[in-house]
């Protein structure tokens, strides 16, 4: 190869092939396009950033300059789900030459309100908010910051806004606590722990109504004798938040290691009977399987154990877990973002990504008695 071959690095045509799409395609994600489905952009991206493709701009360029700077508030940078959230970020970020400033709001509302008004003034075209459970009360969140923030776009990714009228990127997660629910049924188990989320969440309001649904369809399905396994249950358009009890098998663990170790021990040494337990994160899940264990009671062989994320550890313990794709949120959040502050998408938008169950070795049928 020619050192002047080298130099000149990868063309459209080598994105297109990577990526399987045409040059077309791969032109109107360079140039920030609206009529690129966002898994298909992401795609592109990947392979753009795989062969190292930079796309030359011409100092009258506006596509990019205009946003220059956009803000992202995380509650937890240091949880692995918001960290692969951000790296999506990152990844559109660099393709497009912008430049992100992160701020953890440490998961505190007025924290996180605070920190916004800064990120604006500071000159942030554009906002992706994780926003912690709180954010939406009187007198906070955006209820603050639009007076300061005008026109610029907000993005709320992985937790919805409770008002009407935000744009959001996401994930199925009624479909994907449904779908493990159903799975557990299968197995057999019917006593299930149920460990939950911060209840004010909307994450948590959409996995608990999965479940309780996706049992109730497990329990019709062995009372009539067969399997049953819907694809895509209805999900309701406003799921109820869970309250701070919901019976025997229900505990409140806010997403917290610890909280669901300490509560599953609890439960252990009370007596209480439960063949399975279902975290709605795997941080949670994490925490079941320390106090499983420290009982002396085997995964799966006494316990089955699903839960949530699929994060980078998970696979390592063999957990079976509804996987979210964190890292295609981030991107398709800053996208969004992009094309609303150019005026080539108006909000509210939503968009919802796809869960899916990954059945490892946490899981075990229940022996009827």
């Amino acid at each position: 190869m020619k050192l002047d071959e080298k130099l000149k690095g990868p063309s459209i045509n080598d994105i297109a092939a990577a990526a399987g799409v045409s040059i077309a395609t791969v032109s109107r994600v360079i140039n920030d396009s609206a009529y690129v489905k966002p898994e298909v952009a992401i795609k592109v991206r990947e392979a753009i950033d795989r062969l190292g493709y930079v796309k030359l701009r011409s100092a009258r360029s506006s596509s990019v300059s205009a946003v220059p700077l956009v803000g992202l508030m995380l509650p937890d940078i240091e949880n692995p789900f918001f960290a692969s959230l951000m790296k999506g970020v990152q990844s559109v970020a660099v393709t497009r030459g912008i430049d992100i400033v992160l701020a953890d709001s440490g998961d505190d509302p007025a924290a996180a309100s605070e920190r916004m008004i800064h990120l604006i003034e500071r000159g942030a075209r554009a906002m992706l908010v994780v926003a912690p459970e709180g954010f939406d009360a009187p007198g906070r969140g955006l209820e603050v910051v639009r007076p300061r923030g005008g026109s610029v776009p907000v993005v709320y990714m992985d937790r919805r806004a409770r008002a009407e009228g935000i744009n959001y990127v996401g994930s199925e997660n009624y479909q994907g606590a449904y779908n493990a629910a159903v799975y557990l049924g299968s197995l057999g188990h019917r006593d299930i722990l149920y460990l939950a989320g911060e209840s004010g969440l909307s994450t948590e309001a959409e996995r608990y109504a999965g479940f309780v649904d996706g049992a109730a369809t497990a329990a019709r399905a062995d009372q009539a004798g067969r399997p049953e396994r819907p694809e895509r249950p209805e999900r309701p358009e406003k799921p109820a938040f869970p309250g701070p009890s919901r019976g025997r098998l229900f505990e409140q663990c806010e997403f917290s290691l610890e909280k669901a170790r300490s509560a599953v021990a609890a439960r252990i040494a009370a007596g209480i009977d439960f063949s399975a337990v279902f975290a709605s994160d795997d941080y949670m899940a994490f925490g079941a399987l320390s106090a499983l264990r420290e009982a002396g009671l085997r995964v799966p062989e006494d316990v089955s154990l699903v839960g949530f994320d699929d994060l980078p550890f998970s696979a390592m313990i063999g957990l079976t877990t509804v996987r979210q794709q964190a890292f295609e949120i981030g991107a398709a959040a800053l996208s969004l973002a992009v094309d609303l502050v150019f005026g080539r998408r108006s909000g509210p938008q939503s968009i919802v990504l796809s869960t899916s169950l990954i059945i490892r070795g946490s899981c075990a049928v229940r022996e009827r008695e």
